[in-house]
């Protein structure tokens, strides 16, 4: 994965650069601080002063570099990690959306991938990245404070060093090991927490205070959060004596080396020069084998893993059929779409949604699916849309297996408008034309879909007409109410059509009508749907009396199929809801 190579390299050899000019500090501190005595005393063969001038404005330059070094890392370092959070976004999103179907998507296993290649509670990738340079300078850094230990004193006192040092770092591996396995076994706890988050933030912030939950949701979300975390805080806890005792074992090891030191300095073995410089870079590599950026780069290489790990996984446990190149399905259908005992269960569900369920939508037919609350209206739209497959039966268009045409270009050919549409916090334009992206510039067809789905006057009233972002939070945005947004949806919808899509689907489209604009969907309903097949769904009997053909599901099966008279003189499932609603409105007027 290449990552801002730039602000990488950047960062690399500026970190790189950080560790020359310390170890560059402690050098030419140590031939200053040796050479001062000489100078004072003006002993035979001191340095002259000239050349005492020319060391102390070395040391001052390099101490300047040396202070703007972190300055420049800084920024270098802000460019690296944005670039790398904006590659984990795409490797994290990408794979999630690249797949036609949706199972992956309410599998378990891969949410908990995806969890944990987001990244939370010190384990993201970003952060391991970012000690990455200065665990690089670190390793400068104590390779050349042992180099200056060995030279300037003793080789056998400098290996001591290094190797503590080394065993400490692999001791501190193994516990954030231990720690890493813990993490992973409870990403679902955590996802649990961020659904109590999105809960409070975005999903139903009306509810949640017209009910007074907010000091529950507040509470639930530490208590989620708490327990997705609890394991991994007990296995630092344990940690922490350990990390205590290695502490004690690294004084020890600096404290014998500087004992060492100070005792050959007492003996006049060891030059005042050489004593001001091997005592810092007796305590540099100490410093520098710190070990803490190396656990920060092995949590983030965990959540990498995962990261890598996420589209094998989707692939592995959701595989797709590869895409059928022999059929023309940008025609499709020609003549009809069948359903040949298709049964359907959910993922992880006890019991079917769908039973041999049997259906035909002609080509250029309107039809019209109705029934109660859980029939499965919504899952045989999804079956036709293929984000799921069927569990036994097929669903053929014009008699070829869907499972045999290339699903992207089929998913094309299908308009929706579906319960939970999508409202998107962008510019009307952008709202409207998600329909067809390809034919983003064909203002005509777009002003033609506005007046077809009403929206035309709402547009001319928005403040920047359809440059207008529908969502109040950003600066000149407004919001829209539910009927608005579905007319929004309607035309998008059409625009789908007028791109090319030859199925239309409307999944209870006067949900959010008031009646003046339900009146005015069912008069230009069968207008709206003329030349492509139409599928609409909904629970108002006056939007769906005018279709050509009326279908009744119930258990899992259709069990009417006719015309809204033929329905009511067989006087079945179809006449009796038709009656009950029908009564409900004739008696609430009574009552007014």
């Amino acid at each position: 994965m290449r990552i801002a190579p730039f602000a990488a390299a950047s960062t690399v050899g500026l970190a790189v650069l950080g560790s020359l000019l310390g170890m560059a500090v402690t050098l030419l501190t140590g031939q200053v601080v040796g050479a001062v005595p000489g100078i004072v005393g003006d002993a035979p063969g001191a340095m002259s002063l000239w050349a005492f001038g020319w060391l102390l404005a070395a040391l001052l330059t390099v101490f300047v570099l040396d202070s703007l070094q972190p300055a420049l890392h800084r920024v270098a370092e802000m460019v690296l990690e944005a670039a790398v959070v904006r590659e984990i976004g795409i490797g994290i999103t990408e794979p999630l959306l690249r797949p036609l179907r949706i199972e992956h998507l309410e599998d378990g296993e891969v949410l908990d991938v995806q969890e944990r290649a987001k990244g939370k509670g010190g384990f993201h990738l970003a952060q391991g990245m970012g000690q990455l340079p200065w665990v690089l300078a670190a390793r400068i850094t104590m390779i050349g404070s042992a180099v200056i230990v060995g030279v300037m004193f003793s080789w056998a006192v400098a290996a001591l060093l290094v190797g503590v040092t080394l065993l400490l770092e692999w001791h501190q591996g193994r516990m954030i090991e231990r720690e890493i396995d813990v993490w992973w076994g409870n990403t679902e706890e955590q996802r649990r927490a961020n659904y109590v988050f999105d809960l409070g933030m975005r999903d139903a912030p009306k509810e949640l205070r017209v009910f007074g939950l907010h000091d529950w949701l507040v509470r639930r979300y530490t208590q989620e959060w708490a327990a997705g975390f609890r394991a991994v805080w007990a296995r630092r806890g344990r940690n922490v004596g350990w990390s205590v005792v290695m502490g004690l074992a690294r004084l020890a090891a600096d404290g014998f080396a500087i004992l060492l030191v100070g005792r050959a300095a007492l003996a006049g073995e060891l030059p005042i020069a050489q004593v001001a410089t091997t005592i810092p870079a007796i305590l540099a590599i100490g410093v520098a084998g710190s070990g803490y950026g190396i656990v920060q780069i092995r949590r983030g290489l965990s959540a990498y893993r995962a990261m890598v790990a996420l589209p094998e996984t989707i692939a592995t446990r959701h595989p797709e059929s590869a895409a059928g190149g022999s059929h023309r399905v940008e025609t499709m259908p020609v003549r009809e779409i069948r359903f040949e005992q298709v049964t359907f269960r959910y993922p992880g569900a006890e019991t079917d949604v769908l039973r041999g369920l049997d259906l035909t939508i002609r080509a250029r037919e309107a039809l019209a699916l109705v029934g109660v609350n859980g029939a499965g209206k919504s899952t045989l739209v999804k079956l036709l849309g293929g984000v799921y497959r069927p569990t036994s039966g097929r669903i053929t268009v014009d008699g070829v297996d869907l499972a045999e045409l290339d699903l992207a270009v089929w998913q094309r050919r299908i308009a929706a408008i579906v319960q939970d549409f999508l409202r998107f916090p962008l510019p009307a334009d952008d709202n409207v034309r998600f329909g067809a992206i390809e034919r983003a510039g064909d203002d005509g067809v777009r002003a033609r879909v506005a007046r077809e789905a009403g929206i035309a006057e709402l547009v001319r009233e928005l403040p920047a007409g359809w440059e207008t972002v529908l969502d109040k939070a950003f600066e000149g945005g407004v919001d829209l109410s539910g009927g608005e947004w579905q007319r929004f949806a309607l035309a998008r919808a059409l625009y789908a059509v007028h791109g090319g899509a030859g199925v239309l689907v409307l999944d209870e489209p006067a949900a959010a009508l008031d009646v003046r604009a339900e009146i005015e969907l069912v008069e230009r309903y069968l207008e709206l749907t003329a030349g492509v097949a139409s599928l609409i769904i909904s629970h108002r009997f006056s939007v769906v009396r005018n279709a050509d053909r009326i279908c009744v599901l119930a258990d899992g099966r259709i069990v009417e199929d006719g015309t809204h008279d033929q329905l009511l003189a067989a006087d079945g499932a179809y006449a009796k809801m038709f009656r009950l609603q029908a009564e409900r409105y004739v008696s609430g007027a009574a009552d007014a």
